[in-house]
């Protein structure tokens, strides 16, 4: 199991880059890897991305708790990961973390591209928002 984190500021307020981050209509705009972001019933999401080569589909937990400013998300079965998304006042803007829990042995080249170009995403959605 292995743990990831990265962390940014952005020049936008902490509440207008949370309401922007919390959308799962916008996930898939900064989430590296994901093409689909769906809302399901209660605090899930049908999600579909492209990891390693690989299309992947499936329903994972998604809890937005807007009063924390933090996304929390997970799925179990053989993908079992799970991860949050901070946003803090920050100065002159918002600082955003994200963290990242891996249960199995995957590709951590991969798994830091991925984080690094999410990172990027979100500086480039949220400067011109």
């Amino acid at each position: 199991m292995r743990d990831f984190e990265r962390s940014t500021t952005v020049a936008i307020g902490p509440d207008e880059a949370y309401r922007f981050l919390a959308e799962p209509a916008n996930l898939p705009r900064y989430v590296a890897t994901m093409t689909r972001a769906q809302p399901e019933e209660g605090d899930r999401l049908w999600v579909a991305a492209e990891v390693q080569g690989r299309h992947e589909e499936g329903n994972v937990r998604f809890h937005a708790d807007v009063s924390r400013r933090r996304l929390e998300w997970g799925a179990g079965g053989p993908a079992q990961y799970g991860g949050w998304l901070q946003v803090a006042a920050g100065d002159g803007g918002a600082s955003v973390t994200i963290h990242l829990h891996v249960e199995h042995d995957e590709d951590e080249a991969e798994i830091n591209r991925a984080l690094d170009e999410t990172v990027t995403n979100i500086n480039r959605l949220l400067s011109t928002t």
